[in-house]
């Protein structure tokens, strides 16, 4: 299999299983009105999403390093479309919390192989831009996400969404067993002292500069996700206006990782973050004390600049770790969604307490908090660049 069917491949399996990720605030109002629930109430099915990632997906990521088989990346989809389409039919709290595990299940299963994936098919000179197709495919679907569940919801009604969504997920599990049966070029290889715990602890030890970047970034974007549907609601919009205002964001934060990815590889990969990290919270600070439309622009390309920095930190966390590919990814990229996802109780509570517009001023402030960490990686790149030039 050459590299762009390999790619295509795990880009399309990335799209049809974040076209589902959405479905969780898009249908949070319809969930605290049919259930009386609170934010903070609410906020803990997030909750929910943040733990299963983060300690699912960098034991999922270990175990993809010790295989070539494409397993996870096959059922996790499935997993992901099954539970996200019950979502909206909850009967109770309870149930509620089981479909948002299934759910985040699926995705935690998922990611990991499917990032480490990219490092096998790709080559290291272009490792960053093909991070960023990747990306983009997941950040495309979950633009479409809010608009797909929105759509078939009001269509179909909610008993129909299992038996809808599950087709597009049949037809890429098909397209995986035919065409994508093991990982190419991966060849496993794990020593007897770096397995278990010990591996996982190493890795987010290795991987910690960026793991903090990209924590506060996704917790700034599920933030931005989990509040604006709620603040729009609570002004009388509809669901459709929910899903309209979060595809235009989401559009953004789709087109951004392939410029940022792109210039990446041709530039300083810590510079770049750091001017997109500022730039991201200069406009989301103001964006929170804004209305209307001028609020929805700044929410929207702060939203886009932050998220240029995502293949760029599972670039970096791979070139720290080539022989763990899978587990460098999960921990930067799913240890941190899932980090990101805790966080966002805490944000619920002061929006409870002092409004969403304070929530929403902490949201944009995260990104300003990171540039501590974005340091340690403009050293840590300019000592590999002295050292590579030694060699010389």
């Amino acid at each position: 299999m050459n590299t762009y069917k390999g790619l295509l491949i795990l880009t399309m399996g990335h799209f049809i299983n974040d076209v589902h990720a959405a479905f969780l605030p898009t249908f949070t109002p319809i969930l605290m009105m049919k259930l009386g629930l609170s934010i903070t109430q609410a906020s803990m099915l997030t909750f929910l999403s943040g733990i299963i990632n983060t300690f699912m997906q960098p034991v999922l990521g270990y175990t993809s390093d010790q295989t070539a088989r494409p397993f996870m990346i096959l059922i996790g989809p499935i997993f992901t479309a099954l539970g996200a389409s019950l979502i909206p039919s909850s009967p109770s709290y309870a149930l509620a919390f089981f479909f948002v595990g299934l759910w985040a299940m699926g995705s935690a299963t998922f990611h990991p192989q499917g990032q480490g994936s990219v490092g096998h098919v790709s080559s290291p000179e272009n490792l960053s831009f093909a991070f960023s197709i990747f990306s983009m495919g997941g950040t495309l679907a979950s633009a479409l996400s809010p608009l797909y569940g929105a759509y078939l919801y009001q269509k179909l009604g909610e008993g129909f969404l299992p038996i809808v969504t599950s087709i597009p997920v049949i037809m890429y599990a098909m397209l995986v067993i035919k065409f994508f049966p093991s990982i190419p070029g991966k060849r496993v290889h794990m020593s007897p002292t770096d397995r278990g715990l010990k591996s996982i602890f190493h890795a987010i030890k290795t991987t910690f500069p960026p793991l903090s970047v990209a924590t506060l970034r996704d917790t700034s974007i599920q933030g931005i996700q989990f509040f604006m549907p709620i603040a729009i609601a609570a002004k009388g919009g509809t669901i459709g206006d929910v899903g309209k205002v979060l595809f235009i964001i989401m559009i953004a934060r789709s087109i951004s990782p392939l410029i940022g990815g792109y210039i990446a590889d041709r530039t300083s990969k810590g510079k770049l973050i750091f001017l997109c990290m500022s730039i991201g919270g200069a406009l989301l600070i103001p964006a929170a004390i804004t209305h209307g439309i001028l609020s929805v622009l700044l929410f929207t390309l702060g939203a886009a600049f932050i998220e240029a920095t995502t293949p760029i930190t599972g670039a970096i966390s791979q070139e720290w770790m080539p022989e763990s590919r899978a587990m460098a990814s999960s921990i930067v990229m799913g240890f941190a969604w899932g980090l990101g996802g805790l966080l966002i109780p805490p944000l619920g509570m002061i929006g409870d307490h002092f409004g969403l517009e304070w929530a929403l001023l902490m949201v944009g402030a995260l990104p300003i908090l990171s540039l501590y960490f974005v340091s340690i990686i403009k050293k840590k790149e300019r000592a590999i660049v002295s050292q590579a030039s030694a060699q010389e």
